[in-house]
Parts: structure tokens; sequence; C-alpha cells
């Protein structure tokens, strides 16, 4: 830990500026009105070396970045298959490049900053904006922690036969399996997901092999953009459900778990983001590959270009298409890999969770169970409520929570933006170049214009009811008004000066 005591005597003085970015954000939060002693509590943080001047490629300072996929993604998934056949592969393959373009700028934002977004939003933007973004970030939570909760269910309601509100309540003692898993640290946690995904690889894979797929019809779908008509809001769908907000606040905060020292170089920061590249490269590839294999599966299984589909399958008659199709031991492959997804959805829930609360109010509570519990809460118990009252309504419950998901997205996206691109914040050395600046932001475009098309035809479905039309243009008033808001202004006002090491 880094001490700040003589700067936190006299914070409007230089006494600080030589001091890493730790010392920055107590000086910039501890006035006479306030005071903010915000840390990332990691344990077990994987220690990468004084040296960072070697050429060579260091596994050893490469760490397994979270993949994971939530059961709305595969639904997401299947339904895309079911409908539209192997036709959007190119447009999954976009979306996670896309998403790892986002994901890269989240992770360098804490890097170099040594804050998380959601800390960063707290300094840089007034209490009511920060206080708004906070509540869509907890919305975009609590509806992925609805839809991992039903999936649960339904997996547990496969292999044992519980009833799906007895496996809802069964997923809430997750939490509690995390808490006992956080404190052995990160390591342990990054093999607990990679035993996660490993399951999700050779589940769906293995369904997919079964399934006899056309390689040709891959290699067409992914290169040849085809949008069918019937399948425009799965299309939108699939975007939203592969770049989710709140998983951009739980990026920019995993990057603490790399030990750079008290006072990291610009060598050394650059070498951090390099390998933050190439981890969130591989997660996205991993989630590319697990993702296709669903799609094809579904393809092979319920597609037919002349049918006309009435009902598209939900996560627990996809279960029912696999056994028919497949044989049983497809239907207990789906069930596992399903379960699979519940869980990391629930461990990248509960740390996104923890951050987002303590980096919009503070550290609430000393003790890290505490803090766990009570951010845990926030978002599990409402989604408990919803998940137990509209369980047997999940698949019609799916689109909204997709909507949700569309209309939390640019006030995660917009922060992201406009931070990296200040040179108060990140530095004149890692800021965003114009070039890149203008990629970034047709990058958000399109997956914003995307989410949107999903809202405004959820509101045509409804036939424009006046409050929420009322709602929506309120909604998109302070979206512009995030685009047009002069980040370095507002965050200047806080006293917050960021040196190169």
């Amino acid at each position: 830990m880094v001490d700040c005591s003589s700067c936190l005597l006299d914070c409007s003085s230089s006494a600080h500026s030589n001091n890493s970015t730790v010392c920055y954000q107590a000086c910039s939060n501890d006035t006479t009105t306030n005071k903010w002693d915000i840390e990332v509590d990691v344990k077990g943080q994987v220690d990468t070396g004084a040296d960072s001047n070697s050429q060579r490629f260091s596994f050893s300072k490469l760490m397994q970045s979270i993949a994971y996929l939530d059961p709305g993604n595969l639904e997401s998934d299947l339904q895309s298959g079911a409908i539209a056949g192997y036709k959007l592969l190119w447009l999954l393959f976009w979306a996670h490049a896309a998403g790892l373009a986002i994901q890269i700028l989240s992770a360098r934002l804490g890097v170099v900053t040594g804050n998380h977004l959601a800390q960063l939003i707290r300094q840089s933007y007034s209490r009511p904006i920060s206080f708004v973004i906070w509540l869509f970030t907890q919305f975009a939570i609590i509806g992925s922690d609805i839809q991992e909760i039903i999936g649960t269910a339904i997996a547990l309601k496969i292999f044992f036969g519980f009833s799906l509100w007895v496996g809802v309540l069964i997923t809430a003692t997750d939490t509690f399996l995390f808490m006992w898993l956080q404190q052995y640290g990160v390591r342990k946690i990054e093999v607990f997901f990679m035993v996660l995904i490993g399951v999700m690889v050779g589940c769906f894979w293995a369904e997919m092999f079964a399934s006899h797929p056309s390689i040709r019809h891959i290699v067409e779908g992914i290169l040849i953009p085809e949008i069918p008509e019937q399948a425009t809001v799965q299309a939108v769908g699939m975007v939203g459900a592969v770049i989710m907000p709140h998983n951009m606040f739980l990026h920019s905060a995993l990057v603490m778990s790399r030990n750079l020292g008290e006072k990291p170089t610009v060598e050394k920061k650059k070498e951090a983001n390099f390998y933050f590249a190439v981890e969130s490269g591989l997660a996205l590839l991993t989630s590319y590959f697990i993702n296709l294999a669903i799609v094809v599966v579904f393809a092979q299984v319920f597609y037919a270009p002349d049918r006309d589909v009435l009902q598209l399958p939900g996560l627990y008659d996809a279960s029912d298409v696999l056994r028919r199709t497949l044989g049983e031991g497809a239907r207990y492959l789906w069930a596992a890999g399903l379960l699979a997804a519940g869980q990391s959805s629930t461990m990248t829930g509960t740390l996104a969770g923890q951050y987002v609360v303590e980096g919009f109010f503070g550290a609430i509570f000393k003790k890290q169970w505490h803090r766990v519990a009570l951010t845990r809460a926030i978002a599990l118990v409402p989604s408990m409520l919803v998940a137990v009252l509209a369980v047997k309504r999940f698949d019609t419950m799916g689109e909204i929570l997709n909507v949700l998901q569309s209309l939390c997205l640019p006030t995660a996206i917009i922060p992201i933006l406009k931070l990296t691109a200040s040179s108060n914040i990140m530095t004149s050395t890692f800021k965003n170049s114009k070039r890149a600046n203008m990629l970034y932001w047709l990058i958000s475009w399109i997956v914003i214009g995307f989410n949107v098309y999903l809202f405004v035809s959820y509101l045509k479905e409804l036939s424009w009811p006046p409050v929420l039309v009322l709602l929506t243009i309120g909604y998109f008033a302070f979206v512009v008004y995030l685009v047009y808001l002069p980040v370095d202004r507002v965050h200047s006002k806080h006293g917050i000066h960021h040196t190169e090491a």
C-alpha cells in the first residue's frame, strides 16, 4: 500500500505528483466534505515481476481472463440457429470482435489509472449523473441474474426433476459458494472458471459433432453477411447477449489482480495492456466457439428453410428437441452445459455487483464477506422475487431482459469512450488516438444502434404506450447528454491530476 500521508495533508499542493495512482485517488476524494477510501480487494495477486524490457513472451505473466456465457446468451444462440440456420454466424463473430475492442478499452482504463470504471465514473461525473448510471448498471446486473437463476433452475429440473421454483431457491446458495472460494485468491477463482468453461466446451461441442454439421455452411455463415427478415429480433438480441454492460465494469476491475508495483513505469503499463489484450482475446475466442457450437447444433436439429416457426424453443424446450433428434444423452449434455453457464454467470455477477456498488458508494463494510453479501443481495433479492413469480413465463421474459440490457449498454460504453480519450485521465501516452477514437465510436454506435432497434421494435409490438414513449424520450435525452458532457471539465472539479511515471 502506498503511503499517501504527505499527500493527504495538502491535496492542493504538488506533494502527490510523484506518487502512484492510488495516491491520486486518495487526494482527489479526501476533502473537507467527503472522504472516500476505496480499494479493490484482490487476494492472491499475480506478481508480474519488475522486468518489463524482455522481448520474449512470458506465459508466467499470462492469466486466465474470465470467459463466460450466461443462460440468456445460450437462449439467444439456440433461437438464432433455430430460425436462421447458419446465416447469423458472421454477426456472432463481429459481435465478439466489437466486445473485444470495448473490453480492451475497459482493461486499459484500469491499468493506466489504477481505478476501475465505477470509481472513475463516480470521480468524473456529478453525483446525480453517476447515480443514474449506477441505476442502469444495477438493472443490467439484475437482468443477468434473472437469466442465470432461471437457467440454473432449468438445468436442475432436467437432471433431478425439481420444480422450477425449488431450483430457483437452491440457486441462492451459489453466492455462499463464491464467498467461500473468493477467500482463496484470484488463481483459485480462475481454476474454477476454467473448469466451468471446459464443461461448456465439452458438452456443446460434443453435441455439435453429434449433429453432423455442414462445414461449408459454417464457412459461408461466417463470411457472408445476411440477416433473414424473420430473424431480425434474434440478430439484435445476439449482439446484446454478447456485449453486456456490467461486463465492462468487471474487466476494468479485474486488472487489479496483476500486481504492477507501487510506481509502475510507462513500459510496465504497456506490458500489462498487452497481456490483458491477449487474455481478453483468448477469452472472447473461447466464448465465440461455444456460441458457434450452440447456433450450429440448432441449425441442424431444428431449422428448416421453408417452415414457418410459430414458437421458438426456450432453454427447457431445447433439451426435448435435442433428446428427440440426438438421443437421451444429448439432453443431459445440454443440462450440464446450461448448469456450467449458470454458475459462471453467478460468479461474474457477484464480482461485478461488488465492484459496482463499492465503486459508486465506497467500501461500505470493512469485512469482505459483509461487502459481498450486501452487494450480492442488492441484485439477488429482486432477481429471486422476479424469478419465482415469473418462472413459468421465462421464455416470454427473455425478450424483455434483452431490451433491459440494450437500454443499459450506452450508459457504460459512452463513459468508457469519454474517459479513455482524455489525456487528463489516461495521459497523452495512453489516451485513444484520433483514428482509434473514431473507430471505437463507430463500433459503439453500431452496437447501440442494434439495441435501439430492438427497443423500438418492442415498443411497436406494445402499440406505443404513452408512458413508455415518454420514458423513452427521457432516456434518449440522457444518452445524448452523456455524449456531449465534457468529462474533462467535470473531472477537473475534483482536482484530479495524472502524470506519467
